[in-house]
């Protein structure tokens, strides 16, 4: 149903917590691919993790691995974060009412898991929760022609660095 980006910049660590954490998406049949876009090309590191679980490998930038991306819905997420583990779920039911709706192209925007035990973990899900406006966005599933096009919604998604790590962006 979608495709996922995510920029690189040899961090082959936090891009295979990341790629762990989409296998449910995966195997449920939500997720369709992965483009992998690094921005001076892959590092051995990056295209050993990438090629491991069959993602797509894009050399250039976020415009570039949008491109490159088959769905008509992109997950834009940046190396490292672990999305809660219902993320898809919740977004399938929203794309599905807002096809029907057949209104303006949206974005949704999810936050990562805390992905540890005890109470300082807890305790930093509440000042996530808290701090909502301050909060860095993670990862941003929106329309690939609405990001494309580079209109409201599309601007913001390719010049945001936090969706996607830093990468640059093209025009």
């Amino acid at each position: 149903m979608i495709s996922v980006v995510i920029a690189a910049n040899g961090q082959e660590m936090a891009l295979a917590e990341t790629l762990a954490a989409l296998v449910p998406a995966a195997a449920d049949g939500f997720v369709r691919e992965v483009v992998v876009v690094a921005e001076a090309g892959p590092s051995e590191g990056t295209r050993l993790v990438a090629d491991a679980v069959g993602c797509v490998i894009v050399e250039g930038d976020a415009r570039a691995g949008l491109e490159a991306a088959r769905s008509d819905w992109v997950l834009v997420v940046a190396p490292g974060v672990r999305l809660e583990s219902d993320w898809f779920r919740e977004a399938g039911v929203m794309m599905q009412r807002l096809q029907r709706a057949g209104g303006r192209p949206v974005a949704m925007l999810f936050r990562g898991a805390v992905d540890d035990y005890g109470w300082r973990a807890r305790l930093r899900e509440i000042v996530l929760k808290l701090s909502r406006g301050r909060r860095r966005r993670q990862a941003m599933l929106a329309p690939r022609k609405a990001l494309l096009e580079g209109g409201r919604l599309g601007s913001h998604a390719l010049r945001a660095r936090a969706f996607t790590g830093g990468v640059g962006t093209a025009g």
